[in-house]
């Protein structure tokens, strides 16, 4: 941390801190400081003159160079004048802040589950990766083996249809493979009842014609069937009528089939019942996925994301939290600033990206302006107020290097930094002096007589004040201007306390 500068003050506070003869109010404190040491030193003189018998006028004699320029000091006669020079002076705008969260995390649940443990509380500091909440799982893990289960049946439900139709898809191509072949062999049959019929229709032919002669009484005529041919006809009609039962035989086994076709040929998986099929399956394999997830979010709990403070608390051990609910809020840790207001009267010199130095507590940051508000606030508690009335411009800055140290919520002071001017001709505040006619200074020429110089100031610094017109490098300028002071008097240096005048 850089070292604390505790007397930086803006110019309207230097101002304010002057009294009526222009004289800076520490000023007065340091030289009362002073006044008191040198009234020690004037006593033990006055000790050492009693006991030694030695004369006042011969101590200051006989003491040092060294000794006259502090007690010169003290007593303010060398700091009375000021001899212009060229510093550094650097003007900053000093304002009352309040620390505060640029960047906030709310944690949400991921989970609608019990909460097993809070573990944190409401401004506590914490790392990232830190557990800030855990859940009990158990409800999640039977809820998890319930939607496996269901899966499972649905998968088994959309398989059985599939194998339905497969099975029917199967019936019918070995029922219409089985009416190919007997299609087949009853073509075959009936081919050989043709040939048999058309032998029994010769043997039956010869027997009718014996019988029309016997009839006629043509006995040479009469002749029927021999013996050896009633014996082949007997045979071929025998034939004939195994065949016509295995022809019988084969169209019944062929109308077996063809019903075989005819009541499966419908049980197919259509386009629509398969894509339900599969949406179902998908949609179950999406419900098993989510209460994994479910689970696994449960039993890992809440952790912090990063460095942080947390700012809230909104459940409590034993409590329900629902998925999407808020938990609980951090402020990033990294992401710290300060809140501050001006007056109007400083707006037209802050910028957004100016540089700042804020100090909380006993420490000191750096950052810059990173917001001012275009809109002005008023504070109805101050009615009355003209300061208020006119309106207050709020602003932020944010740290550049936050640490541990730091409490949100807290007040700081914030500098602003708005110029600085290098090698400027510069007076101590306590040279300054303002009347109806402007700012001025007396400065003491080379005769010892006092001039009265109007001055143009520029920036102002804890210490110094910027003189841009009016004066010029090695003037003397009074420091400890009185009252009865005025241009062309004899400059006379300040009278030391006890009524002694260091020259």
């Amino acid at each position: 941390m850089k070292e604390r500068e505790m007397e930086d003050v803006t110019v309207k506070d230097n101002m304010e801190n002057k009294g009526v003869d222009g004289i800076d109010m520490d000023k007065k404190k340091k030289k009362r400081a002073s006044n008191k040491k040198l009234i020690i030193i004037i006593v033990i003189v006055v000790a050492v003159q009693v006991v030694g018998g030695i004369a006042l006028s011969k101590v200051m004699e006989n003491m040092s160079a060294g000794m006259q320029e502090a007690m010169g000091q003290m007593a303010g006669g060398k700091e009375a004048l000021h001899t212009v020079k060229k510093v550094d002076v650097k003007q900053e705008i000093t304002t009352s802040a309040t620390v505060i969260g640029l960047e906030k995390d709310a944690y949400t649940s991921p989970v609608t589950a019990k909460v097993e443990n809070v573990c944190v509380e409401p401004g506590q500091r914490v790392k990232a990766g830190d557990v800030l909440l855990t859940f009990d799982a158990s409800e999640l893990g039977d809820n998890l083996a319930k939607v496996q289960l269901q899966a499972k049946t649905e998968r088994a439900t959309g398989e059985e249809t599939y194998e339905t139709a497969r099975e029917a898809a199967r019936k019918v191509t070995a029922a219409k493979k089985e009416i190919k072949a007997l299609k087949k062999d009853v073509k075959s049959i009936q081919k050989d009842i043709d040939s048999l019929s058309e032998k029994v229709s010769k043997y039956e032919a010869k027997t009718q014609a014996a019988n029309a002669a016997a009839m006629a009484g043509d006995a040479s005529a009469a002749t029927g069937l021999s013996e050896s041919e009633t014996k082949a006809y007997q045979k071929v009609t025998k034939d004939l009528e195994a065949k016509n039962k295995k022809l019988m035989k084969k169209e019944e086994a062929i109308a077996k089939q063809e019903a075989i076709v005819e009541a499966n040929k419908d049980i197919k998986v259509s386009e629509s019942a398969a894509a339900q099929i599969r949406n179902t399956n998908e949609m179950s394999a999406m419900n098993v996925d989510d209460a994994k997830k479910d689970v696994d979010a449960a039993k890992a709990g809440i952790t912090a994301k990063a460095d942080g403070i947390v700012e809230s608390v909104e459940i409590f051990k034993g409590a329900y939290a629902n998925e999407t609910q808020t938990l609980m809020t951090l402020i990033n840790a990294q992401k710290i600033g300060v809140e501050f207001s001006i007056s109007k009267d400083d707006l037209a010199a802050i910028t957004e990206g100016q540089k700042a130095r804020v100090v909380i507590g006993s420490n000191e940051y750096t950052g810059s302006v990173q917001y001012v508000s275009r809109v002005a606030t008023m504070d109805g508690n101050a009615l009355g107020n003209e300061a208020a009335a006119s309106g207050s411009i709020k602003g932020r800055i944010v740290l550049d290097a936050p640490d541990e140290n730091i409490f949100v919520g807290v007040s700081a002071k914030a500098y602003i930094f708005i110029g600085e001017a290098k090698g400027a001709l510069a007076i101590p505040y306590s040279a300054l002096c303002t009347d109806v006619d402007g700012d001025y200074v007396y400065t003491v020429n080379d005769k010892n007589i006092i001039e009265r110089k109007d001055v143009k100031l520029g920036l102002c610094s804890g210490e110094y004040y910027e003189v841009l017109e009016g004066i010029k490098e090695g003037d003397k300028v009074i420091t400890e201007v009185e009252k009865n002071m005025k241009p062309g008097d004899e400059y006379v240096p300040p009278v030391a306390a006890g009524g002694m005048s260091i020259q």
